[in-house]
């Protein structure tokens, strides 16, 4: 930890003898920002993002989600590339599902800068490396962790002036596959851009920082780190981790620097069980199989009761989730809301929200929670979009778009995972959960994706369920 703080002390050198002034907004009209205004915050975040580069180290932009680190982040390449202060081309690397919107916001607001955008399959991608073999005149190229892995090669080659990385807490492993291809290139700067820089534990943290400032945090000094900052409860260890993060790490929350933002209230709603939901519940608990197996017959598709508390989640959500369950004909109607007590809560919930013009995110952990959801809202005759692990590239981009755009589609049905990443769902004004996730980080991410507010967010749980009783 020694080394650490001094070289802490060294950039506190360089930063008091740095004489430079802050960015103004004409100044990154004139490098060719246009159709933006940044607010004030932003600017800031833009200035402060320029001065990481000036004294030579990377730095995570760590703001909640829906204060514009996408913005922030083009405004600075904008900057470096528009006033010549980087000359090698600049690598920028985000899930597949976001790749449309980084595209979208380079095409409005830098429409000056040449980007390349490195997808696709084998032979297409092909093609893009000839031609960029003929002609190399690009500013940034835009591609996706998966092909980072396949083209390492191909990314190797090249002399990269800046890399970022989007949805970042997907290197919060040093020991992934991924971070230790990133850590190869050639890259002269880092930028991570998540918001969630911290979702478990310090060791991911300090990954995070070894990666975008390896002259500052070594590997070999994460025992020390952690050792060191055990025990934050203790406000001198809060102070010093604090101040240690603080040149690397820039995080703002909505109530900090929107403050004309209205309040958010979240609710917690109870509710109880159907009577099939009671005997399965019941027949979990005591791990009777016998009773699964009478509705389920002789098939090869009969319910396990191995995990236990997967199978409790499932029986609390909807019964209708196991095998045989279900009465035959499957016909929709309203057995499919008499047969959970959640998704009778759910329907009196909607419908009020639907009376008052109110627009929905309404996400689960399960698919196929998902695909029960997505009956039920075709026969109440809901509008809806769908967005889970299955749906892919332009598909993702204009189910968002729709969403946003077209005040008669009602609901965006979304699994926490795949909805949780990078995606402005501005259009809508209330979220609600129909299940939990166990790590509540996720959960926060994914309500993040609302990013304007008037907005109201729902927990739907069972009082039968342990952990919200």
């Amino acid at each position: 930890m020694d080394r650490i703080y001094r070289k802490l002390e060294e950039l506190g050198d360089a930063r008091k003898s740095d004489q430079s002034k802050a960015v103004t907004g004409e100044e990154l009209q004139r490098s060719g920002l246009k159709g933006i205004s940044l607010r004030p915050y932003q600017l800031e975040g833009v200035d402060w993002l320029l001065q990481r580069w000036r004294y030579g180290h990377g730095c995570i932009l760590g703001d909640e989600m829906g204060l514009g680190k996408t913005c922030q982040t083009v405004s600075l390449l904008t900057q470096l590339v528009g006033s010549n202060l980087v000359h090698g081309p600049i690598l920028v690397v985000s899930p597949l599902s976001v790749i449309a919107n980084w595209q979208d916001e380079f095409k409005r607001f830098s429409p000056n800068l040449q980007v390349i955008s490195y997808i696709g399959g084998k032979d297409e991608r092909q093609d893009i490396r000839e031609d960029l073999r003929r002609d190399g005149n690009f500013n940034i190229l835009l591609t996706t962790y998966e092909i980072c892995l396949k083209d390492e090669v191909f990314l190797e080659k090249m002399q990269w002036s800046v890399l970022v990385v989007d949805e970042a807490h997907r290197l919060k492993n040093s020991n992934s596959l991924l971070y230790q291809t990133l850590r190869e290139l050639k890259i002269a700067h880092r930028l991570l851009i998540t918001g969630t820089p911290v979702q478990n534990n310090l060791s991911e943290l300090y990954s995070s920082f070894f990666f975008v400032a390896p002259r500052v945090f070594r590997l070999s000094a994460v025992e020390a780190f952690m050792d060191e900052f055990e025990d934050i409860s203790e406000e001198k260890v809060k102070k010093n981790l604090h101040n240690l993060l603080k040149p690397f790490l820039l995080r703002r929350t909505k109530n900090e620097v929107v403050l004309d933002l209205p309040k958010k209230t979240e609710v917690l709603l109870f509710h109880g069980l159907s009577a099939i939901q009671k005997k399965l519940y019941k027949a979990i608990l005591m791990k009777d199989v016998g009773t699964f197996h009478q509705l389920q017959g002789s098939g090869p598709n009969r319910t396990s009761l191995m995990n236990v508390m997967m199978q409790l989640r499932k029986c609390v959500s909807h019964p209708y989730m196991f095998n045989g369950v279900e009465p035959e004909p499957f016909e929709l109607g309203n057995h499919l809301i008499d047969a959970s007590g959640k998704l009778h809560l759910l329907d009196q919930l909607l419908r009020f929200l639907w009376q008052h013009n109110h627009k929905v995110l309404l996400f689960s952990q399960m698919t196929y929670m998902l695909d029960i959801l997505q009956d039920y809202l075709g026969y109440r005759g809901y509008t809806y979009e769908r967005l889970d692990g299955s749906v892919r590239g332009e598909e993702r981009f204009l189910a968002v778009r729709n969403f946003n755009k077209h005040d008669e589609t009602f609901v965006f049905l979304l699994s926490t995972k795949a909805g949780g990443q990078g995606l402005n769902l501005v259009g809508a004004d209330t979220v609600i959960f129909v299940d939990s996730d166990f790590n509540p980080q996720n959960d926060i991410q994914a309500a993040a994706r609302l990013t304007d507010r008037t907005n109201q967010t729902c927990r739907s749980d069972s009082a039968g369920w342990e952990r919200y009783s």
